[in-house]
């Protein structure tokens, strides 16, 4: 990729995970925007899975919109290739039966023989070895895709966590973790048959013991990361997550703390008047790249038809929002 030097975050949790700390705690990691959280996690997950044999769903990663899952996908797509993994892509954004298709690697048949419909379910793969998802597409895919098995989950990463805790989205993930606990036959007497008549041969068991002072954890344990530009410290909040040991890396004294070179101002106005100040400081940005940001789609789509109203601003003003279908927003 052109890097011959890592950010301070990466450096950092690589320490945690590939490096001394070997993945023996989960790690909450608050680090703002821009410092290179996404190549992270995304370095030591596909360092760990470069190893594996055989190809199955080892890694998830959940975030709250389809356009930041983009652009995971697309850091991990440009590592992941060189140690021969696969990463997959489950947003909304195309028709669940094409995603499928790439998600899930079916068995070729034989034309003129007769197959055993459970048979061929057997068969089912995962195509992937990383997916990167919204929680929606995930909970469309865990409750209706075959063959889509989160059985051998080995890491899960929930990125913008915040946003992820704050709203249900389905209860995705208490699904989640339901599907990567222990399943020893004590515990779940059905899960058993129904995992091997669903998912064949291919196994994952997850037992409950002693692992390094940590009574009743199941081993192999799926191992979190959190991240947040602004990561909540809420007990409650995180305790959703069911972390192990977990470790708090931040990447200064203060809470939260903004890029060294941002310049920051605050232009102070009465409330009614504030587009009129708007407007006075994008003529005087002039030809400056600007990004507005409001409190609401409706805000976002208010403001842009006033502002195209005046018509001898001399600037090119879009709307950014999720009110836009997904082509318009990419274009």
């Amino acid at each position: 990729m052109g890097f011959s030097s890592l950010f301070p975050v990466q450096v950092a949790v690589w320490q945690e995970t590939i490096g001394p700390g070997a993945f023996e705690r989960d790690l909450c990691i608050n680090s703002p925007t821009g410092s290179g959280k996404t190549l992270a996690y995304a370095l030591p997950i596909v360092q760990k899975l470069s190893t594996r044999s055989v190809k199955c769903l080892r890694a998830l990663v959940v975030l709250p919109t389809r356009d930041l899952a983009m652009q995971v996908k697309e850091v991990f797509a440009a590592i992941a290739p060189a140690v021969g993994l696969s990463v997959g892509l489950a947003v909304g954004q195309s028709s669940i039966a094409d995603e499928i298709s790439e998600l899930i690697k079916r068995p070729k048949l034989e034309a003129g023989i007769c197959y055993d419909p459970e048979d061929v379910t057997c068969e089912l793969q995962s195509s992937v070895d990383i997916l990167v998802a919204t929680p929606g597409r995930l909970m469309d895919h865990i409750n209706s895709t075959k063959g889509f098995t989160l059985e051998h989950l080995c890491y899960l990463v929930v990125d913008e966590t915040d946003r992820l805790l704050r709203e249900a989205y389905q209860s995705w993930l208490p699904t989640v973790l339901q599907f990567t606990q222990s399943n020893e036959e004590s515990l779940f007497p059905l899960a058993n048959s129904f995992l091997s008549s669903t998912f064949g041969s291919l196994k994952t068991i997850r037992r409950c013991g002693v692992e390094r002072g940590f009574k009743g954890k199941p081993h192999p344990r799926l191992v979190k990361m959190v991240l947040s530009a602004t990561l909540t410290q809420d007990p409650s909040k995180l305790a959703q997550l069911n972390l192990h040991h977990p470790l708090l890396m931040t990447t200064g004294k203060r809470r939260y703390q903004l890029p060294e070179k941002l310049e920051s101002y605050k232009l102070i106005c009465e409330s009614n008047l504030r587009p009129l100040y708007l407007v006075a400081l994008l003529q005087e940005l002039g030809e400056e790249k600007c990004i507005v940001f409001t409190s609401s789609t409706e805000s976002t789509h208010r403001l842009c038809m006033l502002l195209n109203l005046f018509g001898d601003l001399g600037i090119k003003i879009k709307e950014y929002s999720g009110l836009q279908h997904q082509s318009r927003r990419r274009r």
